[in-house]
């Protein structure tokens, strides 16, 4: 049997998390791991058990939560051999979704019995790793003021009203950007190592983490009506179609601007201040992902 660990937040989604965590277990251990649940109490908890895990000489680590909690776990695999097992347990589960792991905990759980190890890039907006994409504008304003309980308890609803509340009163502070020796400006930038954003919609169609590159999405325009028709461009796929979006694939970007510019990373606002420098991790990241 192979020696795991299930990383879980009690406090993820709206699941009855810590029963489920012990059906994953079982379903797990019926799929050949030895198994031991550890629950998170505090926000970076997840990523001192998951060192702690790989430090015992543990293969694989099962993080079941939202993206957040991949997160953390993965900021503590980074670097040793250990693979990191995503359960889809949160809000949205883009990172899950984007590599191929059933929407279902216990239908991932189940996929596992059948897997392979993928290793994929990771990357860094100075010390916060990230696997989804690390961005500056409206959205990290949005998710570094969302309360975590209105997240947990109300998923998508409470985001979207949340957003709503802050557009109204955003005044779309502009940044300059240095990607490849390009000198940039924009309302919001987007460096994405997967394509996926917020859920199924796809903010770079054609970001992999595995090309050692990321890919770069900049909004230029400035005001209420022209975020609005990037979004609605956004939800019906069109947004790289408008002439005030640029994209394309950078090894890395420094964002520099006024320090009110937020900044958020796989959906979770972080402290940091422009300007900030986001690039890849020199390691990769050992993922655990379903055979077919």
């Amino acid at each position: 049997m192979r020696r795991s660990v299930l990383i879980y937040n009690p406090k993820a989604g709206r699941w009855r998390t810590s029963v489920l965590a012990r059906d994953l277990e079982a379903a797990l251990a019926q799929r050949g791991f030895e198994i031991e649940g550890r629950p998170t109490d505090q926000p970076g908890h997840a990523t001192e058990l998951a060192r702690e895990a790989a430090d015992q000489g543990v293969e694989v680590v099962f993080a079941f939560g939202g993206d957040g909690t991949l997160r953390e776990t993965a900021a503590g695999l980074l670097g040793t051999p250990a693979a990191l097992g995503p359960l889809p347990g949160g809000t949205t589960n883009v990172i899950a979704y984007s590599l191929g792991v059933p929407r279902r905990p216990l239908a991932a759980a189940a996929a596992f019995s059948q897997a392979r190890v993928r290793e994929i890039d990771v990357g860094l907006c100075e010390d916060e790793v990230f696997l989804m994409q690390a961005s500056a504008g409206l959205d990290a304003r949005i998710m570094g003021r969302l309360h975590p309980r209105l997240k947990r308890h109300l998923g998508r609803t409470g985001v979207l009203g949340a957003g709503l509340y802050q557009w109204s009163f955003y005044e779309f502070p502009e940044m300059e950007l240095v990607a490849d020796n390009q000198h940039l400006k924009a309302t919001f930038a987007a460096v994405c190592n997967l394509p996926h954003y917020g859920g199924k919609l796809a903010m770079a169609p054609t970001a992999s983490p595995d090309d050692r590159r990321l890919d770069l999405v900049l909004f230029r325009g400035r005001g209420r009506s022209s975020t609005l028709g990037f979004a609605v461009d956004f939800l019906r796929g069109r947004h790289l179609a408008r002439t005030d979006v640029e994209s394309f694939p950078v090894e890395a970007v420094e964002i520099r601007g006024p320090g009110a510019i937020n900044l958020q990373v796989d959906g979770d606002g972080i402290p940091h201040h422009l300007p900030v420098t986001i690039g890849l991790a020199p390691e990769r990241l050992r993922v655990l992902v379903p055979a077919a």
